[in-house]
């Protein structure tokens, strides 16, 4: 009996050298994020390579002019490899050419964050089906394809990994501001179909040691908002909001490090919100 008593190790901080901190870190990890160009992309790129990670920063061939000086920018400051890679993730052939190019650059992926995305105007209940595709084929169809490469990759060179997609708040309620109905349907499907993919794919593959989760991030003031939204819907926004104020990038570093570090090594099947209280009421 003592045996079996034996394999939980207690009190890991008293053996010499320990370290918790040495748990965030990512050195001599290989990674890779998809909408790598956008605000929250290249905000949690730049968090894994301060860790020590090489990354890759994926993104639309049409990203090209900004991915280039920002994978430059990224490697020059923290001193790891990050590549500009391009991808559309709703196209199968160049999710499968991406693969090639991973092992090619990086060697390996052992993290992975699936956050490509859009969300497109006339998306209520009278979305038309030319929408409804084009949402469903890059949010959801693109996190899958992309995920299922993530896992391959892992698998085959059968040391374990994380993988995080970007869900989204909308992805579990419906509700809009001042309760009326959210006008992202085809999104909003999409985002709740990422999480249930999450869950179902945390379960098949912790036996090999990979871990999925996924965070929702709430109004987060990404970039997508400059020159859109005014005032009045900015202030109309925060009223759902207990914290009263839009979220920013860097305020989801610290969860997507920990999701990807082995500080979560006993976490998977989960989903985080980022949502400065709204997931609250």
């Amino acid at each position: 009996m003592a045996e079996f008593y034996d394999v939980y190790q207690k009190d890991k901080w008293k053996e010499p050298g320990y370290r918790l901190m040495d748990k965030f870190s990512l050195k001599g990890k290989k990674g890779f994020v998809t909408g790598g160009a956008g605000g929250i992309g290249r905000s949690v790129a730049a968090a894994w390579a301060e860790a020590g990670a090489d990354v890759a920063l994926v993104d639309i061939p049409a990203s090209k002019a900004r991915l280039e000086p920002l994978a430059k920018e990224m490697s020059e400051r923290y001193g790891v490899k990050i590549v500009p890679l391009y991808c559309d993730v709703s196209d199968k052939a160049q999710v499968d050419a991406l693969g090639e190019d991973l092992v090619r650059e990086l060697g390996t992926v052992d993290i992975a964050h699936i956050n490509a995305g859009v969300c497109l105007g006339g998306d209520d209940v009278d979305v038309p089906y030319e929408t409804w595709k084009r949402v469903i084929d890059i949010d959801l169809n693109g996190a899958f394809m992309t995920a299922q490469l993530a896992q391959q990759i892992m698998r085959k060179h059968g040391h374990g990994g994380s993988i995080i997609m970007t869900s989204s708040l909308s992805g579990y309620n419906a509700n809009f501001i001042g309760g009326g109905p959210s006008p992202v349907c085809a999104y909003g499907t999409a985002k709740a179909g990422i999480s249930e993919l999450a869950r179902y794919m945390a379960a098949g593959l912790a036996p090999y040691g990979i871990r999925v989760n996924t965070i929702s991030p709430g109004y987060i003031w990404s970039g997508i908002h400059e020159g859109v939204m005014d005032k009045t819907g900015h202030d109309m926004c925060l009223e759902v909001v207990p914290i009263k104020r839009f979220g920013t990038p860097d305020e989801l570093q610290g969860v997507l490090l920990f999701l990807a570090s082995d500080a979560s090594s006993y976490v998977t099947g989960i989903n985080i919100p980022v949502d400065g209280g709204y997931s609250i009421f």
